[in-house]
């Protein structure tokens, strides 16, 4: 006999494929959508499609050798090697919109307009509604909180913008910085890939990890209730034990302390949720990138 799915596994779209691919060629992160109750979440960023017009910004942080350290392939040691790349991924997105998978995106500061890095998804199932995601920042603003917005405004847009169910990744094991910041998304670890990599002739395993859009709802419909008001001194004391060798202040952020930076972060968090009794949702870690920001979190 067949039965149906639990409700909760059943995801029907609410758009249909000419909509959806539409979306996925028209629409970028961070966007207003008309009809979508939950707008994209407030960041410091927007995204633009991916040309040939920020290849110099580009290749500025591509010859950082720190950005390739979990990658299998090496630098780009020239800008012609970055055009190629930049060329690479325009093909990819040069398809018939109905046969589309992959979409690449520049990131960029809203305030100047800088180049922060790319993001992309990749390996769309539109059958399966299923998506990968990836991203890049440059090494240069690693610690500024950059790819936790970055996350927060993809999950937006698979899950409400595309209306996707699942969105999956992978990385090296040993990428615990990565690893850290996929765990503050709320995505979960689903299994560990045997030599998945090979870098310079050596294997590495793949962590495998996802998110399904039942997650996805109910932690952005949680709202933990606060009861006790805590001081800005007691961020501080919280932030100082874990940053122990940094000299922690009320104008403390990820910006100006360079032990802050994500792992650290992700440390911060649990010290916070522990000490002060509070639940943080992904997007909440996301915005929590100062003192100042922490006590208002924890507080509301």
């Amino acid at each position: 006999m067949v039965t149906s799915l639990p409700k909760e596994r059943q995801q029907p779209p609410m758009i249909d494929e000419a909509e959806f691919y539409r979306r996925f060629d028209q629409v970028v992160p961070g966007a207003l959508v008309p009809g979508i109750a939950h707008g994209p979440v407030e960041t410091e960023l927007y995204f633009e499609r991916l040309s040939m017009s920020g290849l110099e910004e580009m290749h500025r942080y591509s010859v950082d050798k720190r950005l390739y350290e979990f990658f299998e392939f090496d630098p780009f040691e020239t800008i012609d090697a970055t055009r190629a790349y930049i060329d690479k991924l325009q093909k990819r997105m040069a398809a018939d919109v109905l046969k589309r998978s992959a979409m690449y995106w520049f990131v960029r500061r809203k305030q100047d307009n800088y180049l922060v890095g790319t993001a992309s998804l990749v390996s769309l199932h539109y059958d399966r509604k299923s998506i990968e995601w990836g991203y890049g920042v440059d090494p240069a603003l690693w610690g500024s909180g950059y790819v936790l917005q970055i996350q927060e405004m993809l999950k937006h847009y698979v899950f409400e913008v595309l209306q996707l169910n699942r969105l999956h990744g992978i990385t090296m094991v040993t990428n615990d910085r990565t690893i850290a910041s996929i765990l503050a998304a709320g995505m979960k670890h689903e299994g560990t890939l045997r030599d998945y990599y090979c870098k310079k002739g050596v294997f590495v395993d793949g962590w495998q990890y996802g998110m399904v859009s039942r997650d996805y709802f109910f932690l952005r419909d949680s709202h933990p209730a606060v009861k006790t008001k805590h001081s800005i001194e007691e961020v501080v004391a919280v932030v100082s034990s874990v940053l122990s060798e940094a000299e922690i202040t009320a104008e403390s952020d990820m910006h100006n302390v360079s032990s802050w930076d994500s792992l650290n972060h992700m440390s911060i968090m649990v010290a916070v949720a522990d000490k002060m009794g509070v639940s943080l949702s992904p997007l909440d870690i996301s915005r929590a990138t100062s003192v100042k920001a922490i006590a208002d979190l924890v507080n509301q």
